[in-house]
């Protein structure tokens, strides 16, 4: 009779491969329990996976849209506060010459309230959001319009032009009483109409007041729909609004006779109109732009919820299902470990 060696390392061995397998399940079932989704969607779909490359792709490209539309919504919507608040200012200026209209009594307070509202137009055309002005077309980067004082360039302007016109400074309080209200040029009623309104209304508005593009910024809110998202200072409200400012300060308190300034408030008074005509229509561009978004987005979104379920038929686990292999690998790896012991504690000597 002949004898040979046993040994028990390939016993352990055996079982630290077992192990080891079945702690990479349990890593990837546990994974799966706590996501919901499989741990390895290639190992699982094989060629069905594209499928749900190309519906995530499309999920995060609509995602996106939403996001680029929450900008531009907040945007559109920090642009109407501040028309808003315009339009407040112009109706207050356009009240306080209504006021005055036919009487100079007051022309002192109705100058103040006017710079007022001048000054606020400035400043909520000035508006920023996000470190974007929002007045300034597409440049984005740069302050709209300068406001208005002694020693802007608009004031320069106005300066040289009513000396070229008149032959004397709008100081000159012996030149000034001469001006006539109406009857071609030179009065009153021609240089506001056919020397100040152009430069209000043509190029020499974007080389003294305004810095903004013509061009306003756009984005794209669905697939294949743009809407504009912003406005820009060189639109007729702000131009008229400036208008009538101007006039209002520099013509009405220079000594010029009744009649002249008379002409110089009715003008005034209807540019201001003008202002609040273009101001209101901005307004409402925007406002369709943002309702135009709003239904956008319920597009997406609806898209986006399709999408998302049908991938998620795709890629979820069944939770029982999972939580029951995690228990059972669980359990197989806390026997292998009380096995493996036993294995490691079996000698010769325990026998002797």
């Amino acid at each position: 009779m002949s004898t040979s060696n046993v040994s028990n390392i390939s016993i352990q061995t055996s079982m630290r491969l077992t192990i080891r397998q079945a702690q990479t399940e349990l890593l990837q079932a546990q994974q799966e329990v706590s996501t919901g989704y499989f741990a390895d969607i290639g190992a699982e779909l094989g060629s069905k996976t594209s499928t749900v490359v190309d519906l995530n792709r499309e999920s995060l490209r609509l995602s996106s849209i939403l996001s680029n539309n929450s900008i531009a919504t907040q945007r559109l919507s920090g642009s109407q506060e501040a028309l808003n608040q315009i339009a407040k200012a112009a109706e207050e200026m356009n009240q306080s010459l209504i006021t005055i209209s036919g009487s100079t009594n007051t022309i002192g307070t109705t100058i103040g309230t006017v710079k007022s509202s001048l000054d606020t137009m400035t400043d909520m055309a000035n508006s920023a959001i996000n470190g974007e002005f929002l007045f300034s077309g597409i440049n984005t980067d740069v302050q709209p319009l300068a406001k208005y004082d002694e020693t802007s360039a608009a004031k320069v302007a106005f300066d040289n032009a009513f000396n070229s016109y008149f032959g004397f400074a709008p100081t000159d309080t012996a030149g000034t009483a001469t001006i006539v209200a109406t009857g071609g040029a030179p009065s009153m009623e021609d240089f506001i109409g056919n020397v100040l309104e152009p430069m209000y209304s043509g190029a020499d508005w974007t080389t003294d007041w305004s810095s903004a593009s013509d061009e306003v910024m756009t984005s794209r809110i669905t697939q294949s729909e743009t809407v504009n998202t912003s406005a820009s200072a060189n639109e007729d409200g702000f131009r008229y609004f400036a208008l009538a400012g101007v006039i209002t300060q520099e013509l009405m308190n220079i000594g010029a006779p009744a009649d002249a300034v008379t002409v110089a408030i009715n003008s005034a008074i209807d540019y201001t109109g003008k202002a609040i005509s273009g101001i209101n229509k901005t307004r409402s561009e925007l406002g369709l732009s943002e309702n135009r978004i709003e239904k956008a987005d319920s597009s997406l979104q609806i898209q986006v919820d399709i999408i998302e379920t049908s991938l998620s038929s795709k890629i979820e686990v069944d939770a029982y299902e999972a939580s029951t292999k995690v228990n059972s690998l669980l359990a197989m790896v806390e026997a292998s470990y009380t096995l493996t012991a036993k294995i490691q504690a079996l000698s010769l000597v325990n026998y002797l």
